[in-house]
């Protein structure tokens, strides 16, 4: 059942990979889920996730572990991860296209390719060569994903 919140649009049913209904969303969010292919309509107002939402809170604690909480970008004390594909641009949840960031570094990338933000801040990244492997790495990854090479 979609319940409305404050009589606006009617909420989307977002089931999980099992079909448990999970919190509802504003039809722009299960949007963006279909097109990220991180979900699939089951009917007009119903979405069901292929993946488990949960485990990026795992994700983002091991990426900013793995990274001691510093941001790879400038240094500073990291609280949030940023993806290095974009999840935006099919970018994964992993680990491995995760690096700790601080929420300066973060909003100021914004979408663009990790690659160009680096040319643009190289002079101020700390340990440049780890953050060019990373890059590479996920980019790498990324690149055997689209073609279904297994790793």
């Amino acid at each position: 059942m979609n319940h409305s919140h404050d009589g606006e649009e009617p909420l989307i049913t977002v089931l999980n990979m099992d079909g448990q209904q999970l919190t509802p969303c504003l039809p722009h969010r299960a949007w963006r889920e279909v097109e990220r292919s991180r979900a699939v309509w089951i009917d007009e107002q119903t979405i069901q996730l292929l993946y488990n939402p949960f485990l990026f809170r795992d994700y983002r604690k091991a990426a900013l572990k793995r990274d001691h909480h510093t941001c790879l970008w400038c240094g500073r004390h990291a609280t949030t991860v940023d993806h290095i594909i974009p999840s935006s641009k099919g970018g994964s949840d992993l680990p491995q296209n995760l690096i700790a960031s601080c929420s300066e570094c973060n909003t100021k990338r914004g979408n663009r390719s990790a690659l160009s933000y680096l040319k643009e801040n190289a002079h101020s990244v700390p340990n440049l060569m780890k953050l060019c492997w990373r890059i590479f790495l996920a980019k790498y990854r990324h690149r055997q994903m689209k073609k279904g090479t297994p790793e």
